[in-house]
């Protein structure tokens, strides 16, 4: 880990004599991170671009573009895009499932987060980290990497199914000093099972009767059910070990 590089010596200093020796250049780049995120959101907010990031307007321009070969090439771009500037994502993975189906739309979905939560962590790792790594207390910052070692990894994945903004865990986890592979993986077994329950949620409630629709939402439930059990599978079996283990 970068932080490793301060030592004890940025724990020994006070407060203010480690922020005067913040480099110049890790405040330029987290201004810059800042600076990109605010100018996307305005962009979004109060420009046209806010009224064609409705979830409608991007399912109609993907079944214009469904024809074309490169139609979902033109998702994974917007996902690419879209991922990084905080926006939510779902509009995106409603497109996929209704204009792709349910096979073709999870592959895309799933290749779509995946680009777009490794854009956002490598942005924020890039621009942000080493502003942070030098105003939080190199000790500090150790023991939370440890922690994260530990148990960082089920953490991502449960997050993964929590209704938390998309880019709010990737920057999250890029600025805690979680490791890119562990930051990978964990995000991959999170958004498989994920995808293919939003891809399908969406998909089905486009194409499903009225009178189909109560259906359609209870064995969504159930499979919601089912894949949160299996999720937080382990890190229960863990308390329940450890548990067991001081009553013994």
């Amino acid at each position: 880990m970068s932080s490793s590089s301060h030592g004890q010596d940025n724990d020994s200093l006070p407060a203010v004599k480690r922020l005067r020796s913040i480099p110049r250049g890790a405040v330029v780049r987290f201004a810059l991170l800042v600076a990109l995120l605010a100018v996307a959101f305005a962009l979004f907010r109060w420009t046209p671009l806010s009224e064609f990031l409705t979830k409608d307007k991007i399912v109609a321009l993907m079944m214009d573009l469904r024809s074309a070969w490169w139609a979902p090439v033109a998702l994974l771009a917007l996902y690419l895009v879209l991922s990084p500037t905080g926006l939510p994502v779902s509009p995106l993975i409603l497109a996929g499932g209704v204009v792709f189906g349910v096979k073709l739309g999870w592959l895309y979905n799933l290749l779509g987060t995946m680009i777009g939560a490794t854009a956002s962590f490598l942005l924020a790792r890039a621009l942000g980290y080493d502003l942070v790594s030098h105003v939080v207390p190199a000790g500090l910052l150790q023991r939370a990497e440890k922690i994260l070692e530990k148990h960082g990894f089920w953490t991502i994945v449960r997050v993964r199914f929590l209704p938390i903004p998309f880019a709010v865990t990737n920057y999250g986890a890029a600025l805690a000093g979680v490791r890119f592979p562990q930051f990978l993986a964990a995000t991959a077994i999170g958004l498989i099972p994920s995808m293919l329950i939003y891809t399908y949620f969406g998909h089905a409630l486009f194409n499903a009767a009225t009178a189909d629709r109560q259906t359609v939402i209870r064995n969504l439930a159930g499979v919601v059910v089912l894949v949160l059990l299996l999720t937080f599978l382990v890190p229960l079996r863990k308390m329940w070990k450890r548990r067991r283990y001081k009553n013994s």
